[in-house]
């Protein structure tokens, strides 16, 4: 009896999910707790299967968001999908989205967008213009405390170009290293060129983000830009000048 029993619970919990799951999308965001700030623009698809052409949120719009669920995951105690960003002119890329017991996670994700586009989003505290295309390289990420228990990617910065009011830097390639430091996520950059040497490390805390480093001119840096470094403070004996900024995250 127990066998049946069984077997009948299974069956009726597989038609449910059959159910949600391919239930219209423009009808299950009805009865999804949806924030009010988030707006979900020409829903199509299914929960399992669909696409929204727009996500409008507080600061920031996604465009052409699309996801495919994977069922096998389900065996695994996960959730997870293939989202896929389609936007030619800003953000796209795509990778796998999960949750699990231990929280959410992320692996697999290759994004790309241009750097003019990405500080519209995150405006820069200086009057700085950048060009160039920014690439993510994510091979993971989970959940953990404050922020992160693995972190592990690469972003590189391709064709770089800053303008300041004082001239332009062309630089080489940028590359940085990503991970999780006691649950931080941290980057780590380390360049050299014609136009200046940089080592940087950033992290992100709780609920603070802190930045340090050091920076010194290269052989073809402008003199009025390299001549603004002394407001920096003093150089190393390797003209070198370090620099520490830290603040609170934005609520």
């Amino acid at each position: 009896m127990k066998k049946y029993i069984g077997l009948a619970l299974l069956l009726v919990t597989v038609y449910l999910v059959s159910l949600v799951a391919t239930t219209p999308l423009a009808v299950a965001i009805n009865y999804l707790p949806i924030p009010k700030q988030v707006k979900l623009n020409q829903p199509s698809g299914s929960l399992w299967q669909g696409e929204i052409l727009s996500v409008e949120l507080p600061q920031l719009t996604l465009n052409r968001v699309s996801w495919d669920f994977k069922p096998a995951s389900l065996l695994l105690g996960r959730l997870s999908a293939q989202l896929t960003l389609n936007d030619s002119k800003q953000l796209q890329g795509q990778g796998v989205v999960g949750m699990s017991f231990s929280g959410w996670f992320v692996k697999d994700w290759q994004l790309e967008a241009p750097a003019s586009w990405l500080i519209e989003q995150v405006p820069l505290p200086l009057p700085l213009s950048l060009e160039g295309d920014i690439q993510l390289d994510l091979a993971e990420a989970s959940q953990g405390s404050p922020w992160c228990e693995q972190l592990a990617g690469q972003l590189r910065w391709l064709g770089p170009l800053v303008v300041t009011p004082l001239g332009e830097l062309p630089l080489d390639n940028a590359n940085a290293e990503l991970s999780c430091i006691d649950g931080q996520p941290s980057i780590v950059l380390n360049h050299k060129d014609a136009q200046l040497e940089l080592e940087l490390l950033a992290s992100v805390g709780q609920p603070n983000w802190l930045a340090e480093g050091k920076i010194k001119a290269g052989a073809q840096m402008p003199r009025s830009i390299s001549n603004n470094l002394k407001f920096i403070g003093r150089p190393d004996p390797q003209g070198f000048y370090r620099f520490k900024q830290q603040g609170r995250l934005p609520r």
